[in-house]
């Protein structure tokens, strides 16, 4: 299973790749938070709903279409007014960043079920052949595999495109 802080990394290496350096850290910071905001679907096991129905655990919420809708209402709410290109640069990031959840949660083993990627219109359920996120003991323990597989190349996409970014200045103000 890929817990919150593993989903909020790759959000915000995602996020990372934004320009724009005036509301830079807002978008990085939304791209965390929207990385793990299809989790909130877990509030379904507590009223009963059963992870195999469409509003169930891995169902809409961790579909291509709510991604669209996240990043495109957070940007619209939640970014103060910038140019249509900026505009558009933070929505897709946004979606992207949490589209990000649906492809970790198709790399673990945990739970009956893989994410609905084609929800609303298909509840059917994908998981990919490799799934490194499992849980098996030792280093392959669900913090030693989300170190590995998804924080440690989080966190060195940002710090390179940190490095960059020191490195050509005007291309960020572009």
């Amino acid at each position: 299973m890929a817990s919150p802080w593993a989903h909020a990394i790759a959000g915000a290496a995602v996020g990372a790749f934004y320009q724009a350096p005036r509301h830079r850290r807002r978008v990085i910071t939304l791209a965390a938070i929207c990385a793990v905001a299809p989790d909130l679907d877990l509030i379904g096991w507590a009223l009963g709903i059963s992870p195999f129905t469409l509003l169930g655990h891995r169902g809409l919420s961790h579909s291509i279409a709510f991604a669209v809708v996240l990043g495109v209402i957070a940007t619209t709410a939640l970014l103060p007014p910038v140019a249509r290109r900026e505009r558009v640069a933070a929505a897709a990031a946004l979606i992207l960043a949490t589209g990000t959840h649906g492809v970790l949660d198709a790399l673990t083993t945990y739970a009956p079920t893989g994410p609905a990627f084609w929800a609303p219109f298909s509840n059917h359920r994908y998981r990919f052949t490799w799934m490194p996120l499992t849980g098996a003991g030792g280093f392959k323990t669900d913090f030693g595999q989300e170190a590995l597989y998804v924080c440690l190349p989080a966190l060195v996409l940002i710090v390179l495109i940190e490095v960059w970014r020191r490195r050509h200045p005007d291309s960020a103000a572009a």
